[in-house]
C-alpha cells in the first residue's frame, strides 16, 4: 500500500440497502401515524371547544392534546435522525493510506460532517480506537515523546468517527498495525 494509492473502506450494499429499508419504512410508518394523530389532534380540539363551551373541567383534555403535540413533535425529531442515520451510511467511507486515516461523511454540510467525526488523522496520533453507543470512534493525542506544538494540538484533538464499513475486522486490524501509540477501548 502506497500513498497514492489508499485503501477505501465503504459499508457494503447489503448495509446500505438494509438503511435505506429502515430509513423508507420509518418514514411511511411516521407519516401514517402523523396523519392518524392530526384526526385525534381534531377530535380533541372539537371535545375541548364543547367542553369549554358547557363549562366542564378542560384539564385533561389540554394534557392529552399537549401530550399528542409533544409526541409529534418527537416522532419528526426520530424521523430525522433516520434520515440523517441514512445519509451517514450512504456517504460514509474511510480511507487508510501510508499517512494517516480519513474518514469522510459525503452529503452532508462540511461543517456538519466534521462535528460527526469527518476528518484525518496521522498514524502516530491515533491514541485509542472505541467502539461508542453509535459510532466507531478514532480518538486522537499527541504521542509522549513529541513536544506539544500547535499542529500536534490540533492532532491531539481530532476525533473520528464511522457507524459502519464492510470489512470492518481487516480496517481494525490495519490500524492496529500502523498505529504506533494506540491504546483498545470497550
Amino acid at each position: 500500500m502506497s500513498a497514492a494509492t489508499p485503501l477505501v473502506f465503504r459499508p457494503s450494499l447489503a448495509q446500505r440497502a438494509l438503511a435505506v429499508l429502515l430509513c423508507a419504512g420509518s418514514w411511511l410508518v411516521g407519516i401514517r401515524a402523523v396523519g392518524m394523530l392530526v384526526n385525534a389532534v381534531n377530535g380533541l380540539a372539537t371535545i375541548l371547544h364543547q367542553a369549554l363551551a358547557l363549562g366542564e373541567p378542560t384539564t385533561r383534555l389540554w394534557l392529552v392534546l399537549i401530550l399528542s403535540l409533544a409526541l409529534c413533535l418527537l416522532a419528526g425529531v426520530l424521523l430525522l435522525l433516520a434520515t440523517l442515520g441514512l445519509v451517514l451510511i450512504e456517504g460514509s467511507s474511510v480511507m487508510v493510506d501510508e499517512l494517516g486515516i480519513t474518514v469522510e461523511h459525503a452529503g452532508l454540510p462540511r461543517a456538519l460532517a466534521r462535528r460527526l467525526g469527518a476528518g484525518h488523522l496521522p498514524w502516530k496520533y491515533v491514541r485509542s480506537l472505541e467502539k461508542g453507543r453509535v459510532f466507531f470512534i478514532l480518538r486522537g493525542g499527541a504521542p509522549p515523546s513529541e513536544t506539544t506544538s500547535d499542529v500536534a494540538g490540533t492532532w491531539a484533538r481530532t476525533n473520528l468517527r464511522f457507524l459502519m464499513v464492510d470489512e470492518l475486522e481487516r480496517l481494525v486490524l490495519i490500524i492496529l498495525e500502523k498505529s504506533p501509540n494506540i491504546s483498545l477501548k470497550d
